[in-house]
């Protein structure tokens, strides 16, 4: 289940589904939003999880990425709606540094 457009009752659904049948669940998805806040259901996931796995992405410099820009013509995007559907063009994952300063290709 792709855990951005949950909400944190469908995750308090899903631990309850959890332990009353005796079932496994696997989520993914993005823990934050464009402006490095977590979404609402990954925020309720990682207070509940059994066990949290993370899939490193890695920054255009080589190092951990752990923001997800949101970008138009070139530039990040600092506002705007929380979900914009538009697909990988519109976002580029990026380290803090690259992240805090715009800059999102060397």
């Amino acid at each position: 289940m792709k855990l951005n457009f949950y909400k944190k009752k469908q995750v308090d659904e899903l631990a309850r589904l959890v332990d009353e049948y005796h079932i496994s669940v696997i989520c993914y998805g993005l823990r934050t939003d464009f402006t490095s806040h977590l979404f609402d259901g990954a925020k309720r996931l990682m207070e509940l999880a059994d066990v949290i796995e993370e899939i490193p992405t890695i920054c255009w410099c080589g190092k951990k990425a752990q923001f997800n820009a949101r970008v138009k013509a070139g530039k990040i995007v600092r506002g705007g709606e929380q979900i914009e559907m538009g697909g990988n063009k519109s976002y580029v994952s990026l380290c803090r540094r690259h992240y805090m300063s715009g800059k999102i290709h060397a």
